[in-house]
Parts: C-alpha cells; structure tokens; sequence
C-alpha cells in the first residue's frame, strides 16, 4: 500500500502528531503502510528513545531493509542499542551481501556473537562472503541466484524459479547454466523462459559470449564494467571460472554514490569515518590527520620565504611578497584542475587515463598555453605597476628595471602552473600504482605542495634575475 501521505516532511510531520499521541494502534498502521526508505529518513530525524519506539512497532522486514538505509552514523548507533541476538534477527530478513555489509561495521567480537544466533544454513551463506573485501566484487555481490545445469530444459529452470520466496524474484534477473564444476557456461533471458517449450533444452537460448566480473575486481571497475556495457547484472566468478554470485544494477548505483562520496571527502581532505560516529572528537581527530601534515607544508612556504629575504633586501622583498599569493594560488588551481580530471579519468575509464604518458602528452600542453598566458598577463600587470609608479615606491632603494620584475612574475607564474600541473598528473598514477585512491592527489596535501613550490620557484627566480 503506498504512503498515505505525499512528501518527507509530511511524512515526518504525521509521524511526530502520533508519536506525541501515546497510541500505538494508529502509528503502528501508519508505519506499515511507509516504504522502508521513508523509515529510514523519518528515523535519521527523531530521537534515539523516539527511534527505539519505531522500531519495535516496525515490521521485521521492513526494520531490517530501514537499518540498511539508514546513514552510517545512524546506522551505527541504531546497532548499539540492538542485542546481538536481536541484530541476527535483522540480519534473516536482508540479502546475504546486506548482511555482510551490517557486520563488518561491527567490532569482530560482536559480529561473531551475531553469526553464532544464526541458522548454519544463513552461516553457511554468509561466512564466504566475508573473506572478501567489501570494496570488491566478491564484497558486493549476491551469492544468491538461479542456476541450472547446461544440460537441463527450460522445465527445469521454470522450477528454480517456482520454489523462489516472492521476495527473492525482485533481483533475479536471469538464469545461469554452469557445468557440473560449477563453471558458467552461459545466461539465459527470462522472455526465453516464458515463450520456450518446457522440455526444450536449456542450452539452446544460453548466450554464450558472456561478460563477467572476478571476485578480486575493485567495485569501482565493476561499476564501469555496467556503464561500459549497459547491463542489468553480471555474473561473478573465482579464478576458476565458477560462478560464486551476481551484482546487480542496484548494487552498482550503491557503489556509484559511495564512490562519489568518497571522492568528495579526499578532494576536501578528510574521510567519511568521521560522519561514522556522531562524536566532534572524533571528527575533529579525522580532518586533524590532514590538516597537520598541511601545516608542515605552510611552514616550509614560509621558511623559503625567511631564507629569501636576505638575499633579496627587505625593501624590495617587501614589494614582491604581494605577488607570492597570487602565483602560489594560481599553482594551486591549476594543479587541482589538473588531477580533478585525471583522477575522474582513472575512475570512469576515460581513454585519457589509460596510460601516464598520453595523460601527460594532453595536460602538459593544455597547462603550458594556460601557463604562458597567464604568465605574460601576470608579468605584464607587475610591469605597469613598477614602471608608470602606481603605487609610492620612493622608499626602495636601487630598485631594479620594471621589465626585469615583469619577467620574474611572468615567468614564476608560468613555472609554477607547469610544475603544479606536472605534479597533479603524475601523483594520480603513482597513487593508483601504490593501491591508494588517487582522490588523495585533490585535496588539501597536493594543494599545499603546490603552493610551497610556487613559492620556491618564485622566491629563486626572483633571486636570479633581480639580485643575481
């Protein structure tokens, strides 16, 4: 039955009306009648006594698909207040690879208490999929689905099918043939199911040319695999071509959104374990990891700056601070531009990723005409301030030709989105090489890199062609 009411902040506004009324018939109904996902947004909304109230009006079903949904910092303070034996009970009523997902966001003593409350056939389901790491195929996929062996018929499949809990038809797609090894030999369309004689064999309507996925494969290639090929489901397979579980589309837009996510928090220099716990100490420990390390590169900035100051005079040093900001700035973005790109590239499969040098043959010239262009604007703006004396420089003595500062701005800015952009090609690969997410390369450490060699090759250059 759909929801009675049209919107989530109605749904949310009905919602509070009964739980202030103290009658559980009426909030009972009115919860049955809610789609698990509004459960999920009305339970992130209401308080933990209020969200212990829902739930044990909730039905099982509807309880375990709502945790599934819930947000991770909700999600886990929802499996504090349960028992172990009440989160098995969650656990019976979702897909096995749910299930593995709400375990490993267990502590490993807890979760093996809740495995021990379950059935040995649920055991036997889900222990597999454990060994498997939760970003990969293995990680994501069902172990659940309708297979029959190649030299079956079409009755035989038709029968798989029948002895399905309706609840199981939803993500079952296709049926797949393997031989008696277990090896998948091919996939067979529903349609052909239904338009088929019964003792046709079944290897007549397999198709053959198959698209697979290895439990090993990262999520990620996974998801490109269903972008690339424009599939409902693919089957998953050991190294010894058995097929062990399928993903499907539904899977695949999780796994979209958590990689998404995932690269938003790395471009901002944090992680999403810090919206795991509902604690600022926490939170605040997470981005202190990034920033720390961002604090080191801020001084070396400042310790070349020190260092140039000497050499350069405190007059004219004090003239050519305020273009520091602006060439180290102006690395910064282009340097973020940069591997924006690339690493978007590394995560969609884009041809401009398949190799480091053809990456490099596009940006390294993209970024020298951006460079030059920016150079010459930059220099050309630092040569009218100092020649036609738009500000008081009287007080600087000796001061060098404006044509020669020009050319220590112009060229520092164009060095300095060269080097940026170098640098923000590279980091990308040599992540992905190293099993590190090559997000990293976009956020605050590579910024302030950046702008430290910026400000090196700027305070040098100034150096040379001023003092030298």
């Amino acid at each position: 039955m759909p929801p009675k009411v049209a919107n989530n902040d109605e749904i949310l506004q009905r919602l509070r009306a009964l739980l202030d009324s103290q009658d559980e018939g009426p909030l009972r109904a009115f919860l049955a009648d809610l789609h698990a996902a509004d459960v999920a947004d009305c339970l992130e909304q209401v308080e933990p006594e209020e969200r212990s109230r829902i739930f044990f009006l909730l039905p099982p079903r509807t309880t375990a698909e709502a945790i599934v949904q819930l947000e991770e910092a909700v999600r886990s303070d929802v499996l504090d207040d349960l028992t172990d034996r009440e989160v098995s009970e969650v656990l019976r009523e979702l897909p096995a690879d749910d299930a593995v997902d709400v375990l490993d966001e267990l502590d490993d003593d807890v979760a093996a208490k809740v495995v021990g409350h379950l059935s040995p056939e649920q055991r036997a389901i889900v222990q597999p999929l454990r060994q498997y790491e939760e970003d990969t195929a293995g990680g994501i996929m069902n172990p659940n689905f309708i297979q029959v062996p190649a030299e079956g018929t079409v009755a035989n499949a038709v029968s798989e099918i029948r002895r399905l809990d309706p609840d199981e038809i939803e993500d079952r797609f296709f049926t797949y043939c393997v031989d008696v090894d277990g090896k998948l030999e091919g996939v067979v369309h529903p349609m052909h199911l239904i338009t088929a004689t019964p003792a046709s064999p079944i290897k007549d309507f397999a198709l053959r040319d198959l698209i697979t996925v290895h439990v090993d494969d990262d999520q990620e290639a996974v998801k490109n695999k269903f972008e690339k090929y424009d599939v409902l489901a693919l089957p998953v397979v050991d190294d010894e071509a058995r097929m062990v579980g399928v993903i499907t589309h539904d899977d695949v837009l999780e796994v979209a959104e958590e990689e998404a996510e995932e690269d938003m928090f790395h471009m901002a220099g944090t992680n999403a374990a810090e919206l795991a716990r509902a604690s600022i100490i926490h939170a605040a420990s997470v981005r202190a990891r990034w920033l720390v390390p961002c604090l080191a590169g801020t001084l070396i900035s400042m310790t070349v700056m020190f260092l140039a100051e000497p050499k350069l005079g405190a007059a004219l040093f004090f003239l050519l601070i305020p273009f520091n900001s602006g060439i180290a700035a102006m690395g910064g973005n282009a340097g973020v531009q940069t591997s924006t790109i690339i690493v978007r590239a590394l995560a969609t499969g884009d041809a401009i990723a398949s190799s480091l040098s053809r990456a490099f043959a596009r940006e390294f010239r993209i970024a020298l005409l951006v460079g030059v262009l920016t150079g010459l604007l930059s220099g050309a703006g630092a040569y009218v301030i100092f020649q036609f004396d738009i500000f008081d420089l009287t007080h600087v003595d000796a001061m060098p030709p404006a044509a020669r500062i020009g050319v220590a701005v112009g060229f520092s800015m164009t060095m300095g989105i060269l080097v940026a952009s170098t640098l923000a090609m590279t980091m990308p690969f040599l992540f992905l090489r190293l099993r590190i997410d090559p997000a990293i390369a976009t956020g605050p450490l590579i910024t302030t890199l950046n702008d430290g060699l910026s400000t090196t090759i700027y305070m040098l250059t100034a150096i040379y062609l001023l003092k030298g």
